[in-house]
């Protein structure tokens, strides 16, 4: 069983290194790293310089957070791993601060008893009448917008929520349907972390490649991270082979959690030392987030129960 742990990375080289090695203790688990263009690789390469099992994407972008750059980056970490020499069966997307709290041998046995299954839930969210959904798609968002995201003066913030007001009235009466080549793909809404098979990993690279109208859209939905892998995979044939299926809509990314757990009261928590004997009985095999300097405890107890 082989698998391409996909990392967005931003931060914690130390974190990124500790988890490519723990991982890569099992010959078949290979990390492919894509470290956010405005930060500087060289780190995370001197931490992982002795890892065999890491390889870094050559075509970085600048990722901002809730922008479609996200997007752009896990493609290039999707087609980094496909077009290798290693055939991979699973891809499981990880994001910087992930850490797995199952050892190898359980998560490797884990893939091989559910080999096939997608696990990338999702609730339809295209047509709701939720306004909480609506708002991600009924306005213009634009988080990947340079001069907003440099710009600390009040006129530049408002300047920057004037034009979008302004470009979210064509937006009002969107739908959620997104209509491209004479098909409709409603959009669907699931957490960020998800791990493919091969085939629907090859699918999605097809379909991004050729529906420009579809990314089109998708740069301005609100966190595509949580709508755009979660669309393709659930307006395809692929659907029936995730766990579930046609889940009924719910507001939440603790609700939508695939094979990560992470808590979410009002932003993501981030784990410490006494959160040990909760996460070993989780089922999940990761968990987020984790930091060194603040879960460094925490990881140490996490590899001592899981050392194989």
């Amino acid at each position: 069983m082989k698998i391409a742990f996909l990392n967005l990375c931003h931060c914690d080289p130390d974190l990124v290194a500790r988890a490519a090695g723990k991982l890569g203790k099992n010959e078949n688990f290979h990390m492919y790293i894509h470290v956010d263009q405005k930060t500087s690789e060289a780190p995370f390469r001197e931490k992982t310089r002795d890892l065999p099992n890491v390889f870094f994407v050559r075509n970085r972008k600048k990722v901002y957070w809730g922008g479609f750059h996200a997007i752009e980056a896990t493609i290039e970490l999707m087609r980094e791993a496909l077009e290798s020499r290693e055939a991979y069966d699973y891809f499981l997307l990880l994001q910087n601060l992930d850490y797995p709290i199952k050892s190898n041998r359980e998560i490797e046995a884990f893939f091989r008893k559910h080999q096939g299954k997608e696990f990338i839930r999702a609730c339809r969210i295209g047509g709701s009448r939720d306004r909480h959904f609506q708002e991600k798609y009924k306005l213009y968002h634009q988080f990947d917008d340079d001069f907003y995201l440099r710009s600390h003066s009040q006129a530049g913030k408002l300047f920057h929520d004037l034009k979008k007001v302004i470009r979210s009235v064509p937006w009002f009466t969107f739908s959620g349907m997104i209509k491209e080549g004479g098909n409709t793909y409603p959009l669907y809404y699931g957490a960020a972390q998800w791990a493919l098979t091969r085939d629907c990993v090859r699918y999605i690279l097809d379909f991004y490649d050729s529906h420009p109208g579809f990314n089109q859209v998708m740069r301005h939905i609100k966190f595509p991270d949580e709508e755009y892998f979660h669309t393709i995979v659930h307006n395809s044939e692929f659907k029936y082979r995730c766990l579930k299926y046609d889940e009924p809509e719910r507001r939440w990314l603790v609700n939508w959690r695939n094979l990560h757990y992470f808590e979410y009261p009002k932003e993501i928590t981030v784990f410490e030392e006494k959160d040990f004997e909760k996460l070993m009985e989780r089922e999940e095999l990761f968990c987020r987030k984790v930091r060194t300097g603040v879960s460094d405890r925490l990881l140490d107890k996490i590899d001592e129960r899981t050392e194989e």
